[in-house]
């Protein structure tokens, strides 16, 4: 393997494993946010707009969760082979 190679997946694991700790801080995040807005329900005196945050909320987590499945079960496997 040549030296640029060897370097290039260096780099490859090294933000492999950056973008992992990142991947269970913001979902340890969300699961507290979870936790605290009760599963996202919205009390029963919550208006509009605390409807809406907690929506955005939900939508969020659940993008943030396909995103990391795609990174953690997709790309980086397939950055693991090259």
């Amino acid at each position: 393997m040549v030296k640029g190679s060897v370097k290039a997946r260096e780099t490859i694991l090294s933000e492999i494993s950056r973008l992992s700790e990142e991947h269970e801080f913001a979902g340890g995040a969300m699961d507290k946010i979870n936790v605290i807005t009760n599963g996202y329900k919205v009390p029963s005196d919550g208006c509009n707009t605390y409807q809406v945050a907690f929506r955005l909320l939900k939508e969020f987590e659940d993008d943030l969760h396909i995103h990391v499945h795609l990174e953690n079960n997709v790309l980086f496997p397939k950055l693991l082979k090259s």
